[in-house]
């Protein structure tokens, strides 16, 4: 069996590996991610104490079905990531190995201390590699923000540990009740505050456009995807399994969460960069899925999660290969370059329409399966806006599609005359990712319960212990 602490200690292994042998990084740098990828799938559930202190005194790693359905995911794009643009690496590869170690250690911690610390590494990491392109303003933002979130959240489990004695997540849970509703009320808006800049919830995702919006092929996908799964999957764990909102209190976050997908909808839909149109997108998504955790529909939520991951990873990774290859990512200057690159247009069309939603696409499914259980629970106006944000979010994908296959203006004849002079080059590795990736979401489409199965055993698992 797997012990869950490889996926955290053979990346970091390598990543001080890498920096004395400085002519190997890139094959350690693969090493550790084929590594991780095969690890997650044959991982088991299971706790693994760590220096033989038994929680809630010592720290403890959990493998149970929601952590290792994140784990499947996040390593699975973060490699597919890596070798789809391995030439964008260059002398990342310490830094990403870094990474990869602080996001399995965020999704395996079962203390809220050590999820501090793994999300600081991770954060670190992130704001190095979001200097690929040389956009320093961007990454200051990042950095500023960073910085007051992970304070607000180290604040809120101190008065947490002030009050109840523990940082331990299960023994937190079962504590919680104890503590005074203001001094609890004041604790969860500080965590919530905290993990609201890397889930990009509002207000505090003022640095996603400058990171995101100026992103290459590798840094995009992988804070796409990667840095986005594990940062939305600890929400998920932090305000369903430890922390159950009720009152005015989850009134007010269920007001931000769905503020943040309805305005990052709007947001996106006024750009005019593939990369800035991604980037509040992803703001949208994150809106929508911190929204169904908080709904207490963890297992749509998780749907969503790997909806969104697959999506973005192919479509960063193609808007990035653009700005780094054809030097921009303008859609009106790109207009039929789909035409020119058939295969990544399709993975990319694919991505797109099953975030969308469009029927007959895994994102249709997660939709109706998200809209029907909100009813089931009696809520209206989170689904009417979700439908609104779904048309909002239509509209400018279908856009942005029809400008990249057909060039020329819209509502006149489209002719290969008006098709941009612009190409991409060294294609392979993406029109494989594209094609994979598209393929994949067009099987889950048709079998969902592929996806499903994980989730259900983990909800199964959480109605036998209630």
């Amino acid at each position: 069996m797997i012990n869950p602490v490889l996926l955290i200690a053979i990346p970091l292994l390598f990543a001080f590996l890498s920096v004395m042998f400085k002519k190997a990084d890139k094959g350690l740098l693969v090493l550790a991610v084929l590594f991780n990828v095969l690890a997650a799938f044959l991982l088991k559930e299971t706790e693994v104490v760590i220096g033989g202190w038994k929680p809630p005194f010592g720290i403890n790693l959990i493998a149970d079905q929601y952590s290792i359905f994140g784990l499947i995911i996040l390593n699975t794009v973060f490699a597919l990531s890596v070798f789809s643009s391995f030439s964008s690496v260059k002398k990342y590869s310490t830094v990403l190995l870094v990474s990869l170690a602080a996001l399995n250690g965020m999704m395996l911690t079962g203390d809220l201390f050590n999820l501090f610390v793994f999300l600081e590494i991770a954060s670190i990491s992130a704001y190095i590699l979001s200097t690929m392109t040389k956009k320093f303003k961007g990454t200051f933002n990042y950095i500023i923000l960073g910085a007051l979130g992970s304070n607000l959240y180290l604040l809120g489990i101190i008065i947490l540990y002030s009050t109840v004695g523990t940082l331990n997540m299960a023994d937190m849970a079962s504590k919680i009740h104890l503590v005074n509703n203001n001094v609890l009320l004041l604790a969860l808006t500080f965590i919530f505050a905290g993990f609201a800049v890397e889930a990009k919830l509002m207000p505090f995702n003022g640095w996603v456009k400058g990171v995101y919006g100026n992103a290459n092929d590798l840094s995009g996908g992988i804070f796409a995807s990667a840095y986005a799964t594990a940062a939305i999957m600890m929400f998920g764990r932090i305000f369903t399994n430890i922390f159950v909102l009720d009152g005015t209190l989850k009134t007010i976050f269920l007001t931000i969460t769905v503020l943040t997908f309805i305005l990052g909808e709007i947001a996106a839909f006024s750009q005019k960069n593939i990369r800035s149109t991604l980037a509040f997108s992803s703001v949208g998504q994150a809106g929508l899925i911190a929204t169904l955790f908080l709904s207490g529909l963890s297992g749509v939520a998780m749907m969503q999660v790997a909806n969104h991951a697959l999506a973005k990873l192919v479509m960063f990774t193609i808007a990035g290969a653009m700005y780094v290859y054809a030097g921009t990512d303008n859609i009106e200057k790109l207009q039929g370059l789909f035409k020119k690159h058939k295969l990544i247009g399709f993975g990319f069309s694919v991505a797109a329409l099953s975030l969308v939603g469009l029927p007959i696409f895994y994102g249709f499914y997660v939709k109706i399966f998200a809209l029907s259980n909100l009813f089931k629970i009696n809520s209206y106006w989170i689904p009417a806006l979700i439908l609104f944000s779904s048309l909002i979010e239509g509209i400018y994908y279908i856009r942005m599609l029809a400008k990249l296959w057909n060039p020329g203006e819209e509502g006149k004849e489209s002719k290969d005359e008006y098709t941009t002079k612009l190409s991409l080059e060294n294609t392979f590795a993406y029109a494989v990712l594209a094609v994979v990736v598209g393929l994949f979401i067009l099987y889950i489409s048709y079998n969902p319960e592929f996806i499903t199965q994980g989730i259900s055993n983990y909800l199964s698992n959480i109605a036998g212990g209630m």
